[in-house]
């Protein structure tokens, strides 16, 4: 393909709607759009012209994201928001959770992490993993150990690992798919240090799920009192963000000072 081609292709492409931000029920709306259309085009006229149509179409759809201009603000105002919610479940890979997998909270009061406070009836991090905690993750952050301790972790080839940062989040790449995703990279840094002292501490640590064990890892950072990125205050705070497919209210835990994003739960009133 030649230059003049290659700059065509790039100022046609949107990127902001297509790839990694491709919205699932706006490509099947307009891939419905693009067959119906097509078909109309082909007994209006003649095969060829609407075989000519639905290739163009889809062209259209793959490197713009949509055939019919405006459909992802169309998706997220007439689609219903539980239909909505599927499709941000399925692109986001999220995986049932099996009736065998451990509570999380089950599994840090058990590794001794977490304990009942002393002013109030809620749980805490107990002193000593939060001591040994905050060591892990400044060992990490100075030494630079991220890539070959999630290897660890995974017991993947360190070689063919590596990480995308997407806006605030970082994805761990492995042998060019995707193979996981923290908010920022402050949150990776919390997880790899817990994972090492929960290794130690919970007798059948190894035998949870990734699954499971990324939930365990994950529900531990709600009890971070200091970023792991700067050192800086943790905050709460309910936002609403937008995903591919929808709008939505989420409770997102940050850095005060650094902006990193901790932690991001939808919030279901």
């Amino acid at each position: 393909m030649s230059t003049k081609s290659n700059g065509f292709v790039d100022w046609f492409r949107q990127p902001e709607y297509t790839g990694e931000n491709r919205c699932t029920p706006c490509t099947i709306v307009n891939v419905f759009i693009a067959v119906v259309l097509s078909g109309l085009v082909s007994a209006a006229l003649t095969f060829a012209g609407g075989l000519v149509v639905f290739t163009l179409s889809l062209l259209s759809i793959y490197y713009r994201g949509y055939l019919v201009p405006g459909t992802p603000a169309l998706t997220k105002r007439y689609f219903p928001d539980w239909v909505l919610a599927k499709f941000d479940k399925l692109e986001d890979e999220t995986p049932e959770i099996s009736e065998e997998e451990r509570d999380p909270e089950e599994v840090l009061a058990d590794a001794g992490a977490v304990e009942p406070c002393a002013e109030m009836d809620d749980l805490c991090l107990s002193e000593s993993f939060r001591e040994a905690w905050y060591d892990n993750m400044e060992s990490i952050k100075a030494d630079e150990t991220e890539k070959s301790d999630l290897s660890a972790v995974l017991d993947v080839d360190e070689e063919k690992l590596s990480f995308e940062e997407h806006e605030e989040a970082l994805v761990a790449e492995y042998d060019n798919g995707r193979l996981g995703q923290w908010e920022s990279r402050a949150a990776l840094v919390a997880d790899l240090a817990a994972a090492k002292l929960l290794e130690n501490r919970y007798d059948d640590w190894e035998s949870l799920t990734v699954t499971n064990q990324s939930r365990v890892l994950s529900g531990l950072r709600i009890f971070l009192d200091a970023c792991p990125d700067c050192g800086g205050d943790i905050a709460m705070e309910q936002e609403t963000v937008e995903s591919c497919c929808r709008t939505m209210d989420v409770v997102a835990v940050s850095c005060s000072e650094c902006d990193s994003r901790i932690l991001e739960v939808e919030h279901n009133q």
